[in-house]
């Protein structure tokens, strides 16, 4: 008897347990078990954050561009101006395979401000001129060379008093001078300026937009910013004002109450506001605007998301020190008959903290990395199997989620002395 007496209470005290647990849980709509599996199960909580705005506005973000990557070879600058590449092809130095996923110099370098890549990579000297290498294909470094691909820095002609460049997919070439004007070089073929060449053989000037002192594009469409926070485009959808429409290029103007701080074009397109709001546009998949099935044609505030300071297309980093993503990623898969899963994130996610970012990567393939605020170069996603993380190794074609997700530090810093 005292046996079941005894089985009777371990009973007993274990149902008591389990309604404590229960009865402790915060209401939802959740069922206790599901709420039990997430807690335990969910390491990347969704961003769900009250709508509460910055204490103090934040300025334009015009921090140099740092890194740079391609889809096969990276590029970093450091402090001391020198030029770094890793990863396969594009390195600008001799390997014996044409390979090497260890950050490296490149010679006769010291004065690089910036660099920005997309399938080339265009590099902003301190005396105001542009050198590129990489694609040639629509003549986005050297029209004149029917090579399309260049294996050796190029200045590019036409330009000079460069303060900032960008490099876009579809061979496209952007370039802001210290008067704050833009020129493009490159392609045309989706009709970014109104003519039947099918290349821009020469920098041209983009008219209609002044001031500006960011800019972010591909051979379709660009973003541009001013120096009073107005974001502008070639490209009008809703929320946006016409403001010139000439033979050349169509000009438009967003309209936000508050002062656009940073951008950010890609497959979606995100615009970061001074009170720490984050906006976003385009393609369902990678508008972190939760799986609505169908493309986001205006710009809307994304939910869950405030006090943000610094942004690309695909992340978002907190004042608080959070960092979320968002986007498509590829995962090895021991179910699938293509050995890898892909997994669309419709909503950000936080995947580290104590994180504080001074410069993001930009551009489809460095959409998954930044800069922190010590200099190190940190890289996360499903592009590291052709050494462009720079941490030494090669990993193969489909990782874990759990590495996929994960921080990984590169061996590239910005800092002289490391």
């Amino acid at each position: 008897m005292r046996k079941i007496n005894n089985f009777l209470n371990k009973k007993i005290i274990k149902s008591l347990v389990a309604i404590i647990i229960i009865s402790t849980l915060p209401a939802c709509d959740k069922s206790p078990s599901e709420h039990l599996k997430a807690l335990t199960e969910d390491k990347y909580p969704v961003a769900n954050m009250p709508d509460e705005p910055l204490e103090t506005p934040l300025e334009i973000n015009i921090e140099p561009k740092r890194l740079a990557m391609t889809s096969s070879w990276s590029a970093g600058v450091k402090d001391d101006g020198t030029l770094w590449t890793w990863g396969t092809d594009g390195l600008l130095r001799d390997t014996k395979t044409g390979q090497d996923p260890t950050p490296r110099q490149v010679e006769g370098v010291n004065d690089a401000v910036a660099v920005s890549g997309a399938d080339h990579m265009l590099l902003l000297r301190e005396d105001g001129t542009v050198w590129g290498w990489g694609s040639n294909s629509k003549g986005e470094i050297d029209p004149n060379d029917k090579d399309t691909f260049i294996t050796e820095l190029r200045q590019i002609k036409g330009v000079s008093d460069v303060v900032d460049v960008s490099a876009g997919i579809g061979g496209s070439s952007y370039f802001i001078n210290k008067q704050g004007t833009v020129s493009f070089l490159g392609s045309n073929s989706w009709k970014l300026f109104n003519n039947s060449s099918q290349r821009i053989e020469s920098p041209t000037q983009i008219t209609g937009i002044n001031n500006i002192v960011k800019i972010d594009g591909n051979a379709e469409y660009f973003l541009a910013l001013d120096r009073y926070g107005n974001l502008f485009s070639n490209k009008c959808i809703e929320g946006t004002k016409l403001l010139s429409k000439n033979p050349q290029i169509q000009i438009c103007k967003f309209i936000f109450d508050k002062k656009v701080v940073d951008i950010s074009e890609g497959i979606s397109n995100i615009v970061l506001l001074e009170d720490g709001t984050v906006w976003s546009w385009g393609d369902d998949e990678y508008s972190a605007q939760g799986n609505r099935k169908e493309n986001v044609d205006q710009p809307e505030k994304i939910k869950g998301l405030a006090r943000v300071v610094s942004v690309n297309s695909k992340s978002a980093n907190t004042i608080d020190g959070e960092l979320y993503t968002w986007g498509t990623f590829v995962y090895k898969s021991n179910h699938s008959p293509i050995g890898s899963t892909k997994d669309n994130i419709y909503r950000p996610i936080l995947i580290s903290k104590n994180i504080n970012v001074k410069k993001y990567g930009l551009g489809s393939f460095a959409d998954y990395s930044f800069i922190d605020d010590k200099g190190n170069a940190w890289m996360w996603g499903d592009k590291s199997d052709r050494g462009q993380w720079g941490t030494g190794e090669i990993t193969e074609d489909y990782m874990p989620k759990e590495f996929v997700l994960s921080l990984h530090e590169s061996l590239f810093n910005t800092h002289a002395n490391k």
